[in-house]
């Protein structure tokens, strides 16, 4: 450890900050111009590209963001600071990503370091900790260049550097295609669903008059339609209230003044665990309860498979259980009342989403009630087309919950390497990888 030395960002570094694009070219409609905000980092640092928000202003080149760019968050709105000074590195891509000023951009400035191993530094929890304790504001909390370029740590040699980075990069290249897997194989079962339930072209077979996934797509290959109150239908298939398909549950709190209700072996999913899993399988939660909770509370414990929709906080996110877990007041647990119909209900309350902001009390969309679900009105497939459905997606989700253990996994190794390798406390050379 003698070779490595003490020394502060800003002999390694430059922040360069972002520009200030007017607001009255901002848009929710996508483009290929991306304003890149403190939303598009995870947690924990990386790129997450799930939320853009788009321009159609003029834009300065010397702005635009090239492939392999780290940036780093200037501010943050939540309690904590959650990503305040975090760093994210821009990903290959055909869209042009904007460097918003709520940004900075890191530039190198000194051949003593690789910017790998800056972006990695920049992600552990020793640094953001510092950042966060030395921020400005107390709604909106607030770095600055100079305090992220005061940050002193130990800096092994160059070669040493490019090790670590290696090392790291390759967990989360991995980290990185199975997300993708998983976003491609969300999108299939998505396609699935409204190429069957919505655009109504299901397989037939008009012979034997049954589906048939070998078959003709139903409604433009002249399939019987009928008159409903939601316009045409299938044949067959009818509309009913939500309620008459699926139970809606909620949960509750237990007192957090009880120690003996906290921290057991019974995972407690609140809106903020539904936020960070929003559209997914939801591995974790935050925070554990006892049996004693369980009991002493309005908390349930909903089956593996349940589909969970966020009441409060981010309303409207939804996410599926992996496994059995209690939830709290400010979520929903919606089950089907027939088995056969796990998978469809996931995909049916995603396609729901924006009817039940609609429908929501108020004129922005800050809750959504038992009555929003219960009174809304759906269109319901015959049961064996919908078991035929089941058959054809379980697969599909079965596998992304395979690929989301992995990606726990890699993660939980990931995040105990990074500062172990980062303090010199594990060196590359020992690793059995």
């Amino acid at each position: 450890m003698s070779e490595w030395k003490k020394i502060q960002l800003k002999e390694l570094i430059d922040i360069k900050h972002g520009y200030a694009f007017k607001g009255e070219f901002f848009s929710e409609v996508p483009s290929n111009n991306l304003l890149l905000t403190p939303g598009n980092f995870y947690i924990g640092g990386g790129f997450k590209d799930d939320k853009f928000k788009y321009y159609v202003g003029n834009i300065p080149n010397e702005y635009i963001l090239s492939e392999g760019d780290v940036i780093v968050t200037m501010t943050d709105l939540s309690k904590a600071g959650d990503t305040l000074g975090y760093s994210a590195k821009i990903p290959k891509s055909d869209k042009l990503f904007l460097h918003n000023q709520r940004l900075g951009l890191i530039e190198i400035i000194s051949d003593k370091v690789d910017k790998d191993f800056i972006y990695w530094l920049l992600r552990t929890r020793n640094y953001q900790k510092t950042i966060v304790n030395s921020c400005s504001g107390s709604t909106v909390k607030h770095t600055s260049p100079t305090k992220i370029r005061d940050y002193n740590f130990l800096c092994p040699p160059l070669e040493e550097q490019k090790a670590i980075a290696a090392v790291l990069s390759c967990l989360d290249a991995k980290i990185e295609n199975l997300r993708k897997q998983n976003e491609t194989l969300e999108a299939i079962a998505q396609t699935l669903f409204k190429h069957w339930f919505i655009d109504f072209e299901f397989p037939f077979d008009f012979a034997q008059g049954k589906p048939n996934e070998d078959d003709k797509p139903y409604k433009s290959s002249g399939g019987a339609m009928i008159p409903s109150e939601l316009g045409e239908i299938p044949e067959g298939w009818r509309v009913g209230q939500f309620s008459d398909f699926f139970d809606l549950l909620s949960g509750g709190t237990p007192k957090t003044s009880i120690p003996e209700y906290w921290n057991g072996n019974i995972k407690w999913l609140s809106a903020k665990d539904v936020t960070r899993n929003h559209a997914g399988f939801i591995l974790e939660t935050e925070k554990t309860i006892t049996e004693l909770g369980i009991k002493k509370s309005a908390a349930k414990i909903l089956p593996q498979y349940t589909t969970i929709v966020s009441a409060r906080g981010t309303v409207g996110n939804y996410c599926m259980l992996s496994e059995e877990m209690a939830i709290s007041q400010s979520n929903f647990g919606v089950i089907a009342k027939e088995k056969n119909k796990i998978f469809y209900g996931f995909l049916l309350i995603s396609s729901l989403i924006e009817r039940l902001k609609k429908s929501s009390y108020g004129s922005v969309f800050d809750t959504v009630t038992a009555r929003n679900f219960k009174e809304l009105k759906i269109i319901t497939p015959d049961k064996q087309k919908i078991i035929t459905f089941e058959n054809a997606v379980k697969p599909i989700y079965n596998k992304i919950l395979l690929h989301s253990n992995e990606i726990q996994t890699l993660t939980k190794t990931r995040d105990t390497l990074l500062p172990k390798l980062m303090s010199g406390q594990l060196r590359v050379k020992d690793l059995s990888l």
